[in-house]
């Protein structure tokens, strides 16, 4: 049989080999339907990376590549911490450099996207939209400074407006929250109805997001006020578990090592949990 090549870069490459890049090309490129989840809340959602040592780096993985990650994290309403240009790419680090210590940030993301991939689940997205701190007013759409509401809003209509136009369409099945560590006292008595609000909100305002599940992720720093949130999230699930679901955080309190912020190892921990209650509770399926 005689062997067909053709050739690239001066070198011959078998016809089928040729053929198979192309088809992959032809795959990775065509229009989907997407499964997407949104990130949010405060500094352990946004990642920081100042407690992690001498290698700070998630480090390579052979999902992060497959995976679709958009992000706009901000410091605060005035300040951006940088963001993906409005567009999908894949799943990598993000801008730092504003707060001493973290040169980047990332956070839950990072365990949450690899471990869907090696579930099998393809056709997802990830959009993140986190702050370096704050209470939980910031995404009440009723409170006079609702700005992470607003940013929230803009980050997934920006990405999502990226995937139409690609030809793609999409559903908005999960929001992923970790949020509450510098709640007031005030803002951590109703941090049920501000959780509910949220999801509720969401729902409305955004596009083909009317299945929405919330999984609410618990904080794991002491003291009074953050043991009422924590309460608070976790009766929500209890009450609400068709649209809520929360797990525990306080076993992975010995990897803070400011006693506020997780390390490495804990982040892809709290982001393989958020998987691991998505893949039971969404629609996430492995490809065929």
């Amino acid at each position: 049989m005689k062997h067909f090549s053709t050739h690239r870069l001066g070198r011959a490459v078998p016809l089928g080999l040729l053929l198979c890049t192309l088809f992959h090309s032809v795959i990775t490129a065509r229009a989907a339907h997407l499964k997407l989840v949104i990130l949010t809340g405060q500094s352990n959602s946004l990642g920081t990376t100042d407690g992690d040592g001498a290698e700070p780096s998630p480090g390579a993985d052979a999902a992060d590549k497959d995976v679709r990650f958009c992000w706009h994290n901000l410091a605060n309403a005035a300040k951006s911490l940088g963001d993906s240009g409005g567009a999908f790419t894949t799943l990598r680090e993000q801008q730092g450099g504003f707060y001493k210590g973290s040169a980047t940030h990332w956070g839950p993301e990072i365990g949450f996207g690899r471990r869907l991939h090696r579930a099998g689940v393809r056709d997802f997205g990830i959009i993140k939209a986190s702050r370096g701190g704050g209470g939980n007013s910031f995404w009440s759409k009723t409170a006079a400074d609702h700005h992470m509401y607003d940013h929230v809003l803009k980050t997934v209509t920006a990405a999502t407006t990226d995937l139409v136009k690609g030809g793609h369409t999409f559903e908005i099945i999960g929001l992923l929250y970790l949020q509450g560590e510098s709640d007031s006292p005030a803002e951590a008595a109703i941090a049920d109805t501000r959780i509910q609000e949220l999801a509720d909100n969401l729902r409305r305002d955004l596009p083909h997001a009317k299945a929405l599940h919330t999984v609410i992720a618990g904080i794991a720093a002491t003291g009074a006020t953050r043991d009422t949130v924590r309460a608070k999230h976790a009766a929500v699930a209890t009450a609400d578990a068709a649209l809520f679901s929360s797990f525990s955080t306080t076993d992975l309190r010995d990897q803070m090592p400011d006693r506020l912020h997780f390390n490495k190892p804990a982040k892809i921990a709290i982001g393989e949990r958020f998987a691991e209650v998505c893949l039971t509770k969404l629609p996430l399926r492995p490809a065929p």
